[in-house]
């Protein structure tokens, strides 16, 4: 489903970074205790940059059991969180993300990383919980309004989501992206006019953008006019060029199996299921949990 691109992992390289040079300035100034610590964590990096994921957990482990007390552990935890869903360790990864916030219940990263884990887990009340956790923290953050109104819709709490993608539009009016999420909203309503009306608009603003009309396509196949979805659709394609989204071939699926071509949308169900699985491990794992 589309809305599901809109909820992928989150920001673990940047936190990675971060936390790799506070790391190294602290270092300097410690003893042998200490840089065993940071020994652990440095080959946990290097292990990550490897692609070593199981590897780089079990350096963390020892690191943060190493030193339990240790201010850092907050990051450590969040870090472990991220190699552990990168793994489809879900459940553990929660736990993790879980831990790290009863250490810094504020620090937003952390809590930003478990709202986007439980949305792909579909525990969409969980996730709205911590988004609306970040808004009281942050309340003119976009990023947040926007998750939590895809959450929303993901819950159908359509209501919610309306509120949240209109205060997009009160801080930012020019907000493309809150009105793609609006038309959507509509479509899922099946508020099909205004939907319609929106779509036409992004299309102008946005020509060249596959995900504007991989959405009118499906706003149109809802209302069954299956010549201006495959229009759109097509349209899609065109504009993706090599870099077409696991959605965009489920959504052709969905089109060949209304006109009988069976044998072609299991094909595209194929490509997508193989696209989805190569970015993001997790995907295969959240299927068995559904």
């Amino acid at each position: 489903m589309i809305i599901n691109k809109l909820l992928k992992i989150s920001l673990l390289s940047l936190t990675l970074l971060s936390l790799n040079g506070t790391l190294k300035a602290q270092g300097e100034e410690k003893n042998q205790q200490t840089d065993r610590y940071l020994n652990l964590i440095d080959s946990s990096f290097v292990a990550s940059s490897a692609s070593d994921y199981a590897l780089a957990e079990t350096y963390l482990r020892k690191a943060i059991n190493f030193n339990e007390r240790h201010p850092l552990n907050t990051y450590l935890l969040n870090n472990l969180g991220g190699l552990q869903q990168i793994q489809g360790k879900l459940d553990e990864a929660l736990m993790s993300y879980s831990a790290a916030l009863t250490k810094n219940p504020d620090e937003q990263t952390i809590r930003f990383n478990r709202a986007r884990l439980y949305a792909l887990r579909g525990k969409h009340k969980a996730a709205i919980t911590d988004f609306s956790i970040l808004l009281s923290l942050a309340p003119n953050n976009e990023l947040y309004h926007y998750q939590r109104a895809m959450s929303c819709l993901l819950a159908k709490d359509y209501g919610m989501a309306e509120l949240d993608l209109m205060e997009i539009l009160k801080l930012s009016p020019k907000s493309l992206k809150a009105r793609i999420g609006l038309a959507l909203l509509h479509t899922m309503k099946k508020d099909y006019d205004k939907a319609e009306q929106i779509y036409d608009y992004l299309v102008q603003q946005l020509p060249q953008s596959a995900e504007v009309y991989e959405g009118r396509a499906r706003m149109y196949l809802a209302r069954d006019m299956k010549g201006f979805a495959i229009r759109d659709m097509n349209k899609a394609f065109e504009l993706s060029k090599i870099s077409i989204s696991p959605s965009l071939y489920r959504l052709r699926a969905e089109v060949n199996e209304q006109i009988g071509e069976k044998k072609k949308a299991e094909e595209d169900l194929e490509r997508a299921l193989k696209l989805e699985l190569s970015l993001d491990p997790t995907s295969k794992q959240r299927a068995k949990n559904e």
